[in-house]
């Protein structure tokens, strides 16, 4: 909360958009219109931790490659790939053709 009463509603696993109260088709510009709008609200030197969301948050938004990463990997995004390459399931296994190929064989003539 700042000195002035007003809290936002940035938790910790909140999206950078709703931080900003912008949708997420917001262009660069309505992004930057936000950022300014939420720093005059919440100035640096009395918001502390609020300003800090903000912050973070914008820069999340301005960089076209780490904006992009968010939208791929949501709040994961800051993490290690490695981190998250140990987390997912393991790729299925190619069987190949045989088990269709071998229960083909074992069919009778007459019914191929």
């Amino acid at each position: 909360m700042s000195s002035d009463g007003k809290t936002i509603a940035a938790g910790t696993g909140q999206d950078p958009w709703s931080v900003l109260g912008v949708s997420p088709e917001a262009d660069d510009e309505q992004v930057r219109a936000a950022y300014v709008r939420k720093v005059k609200e919440f100035p640096p030197d009395r918001a502390g931790p609020e300003f800090e969301k903000i912050r973070d948050a914008y820069e999340q938004l301005k960089d076209p490659y780490r904006r992009a990463k968010y939208v791929i990997l949501g709040a994961n995004a800051d993490r290690p790939l490695e981190s998250l390459r140990e987390e997912m399931p393991a790729p299925r296994r190619y069987v190949g053709p045989e088990p269709w190929l071998a229960a083909l064989k074992a069919q009778p003539k007459e019914r191929r």
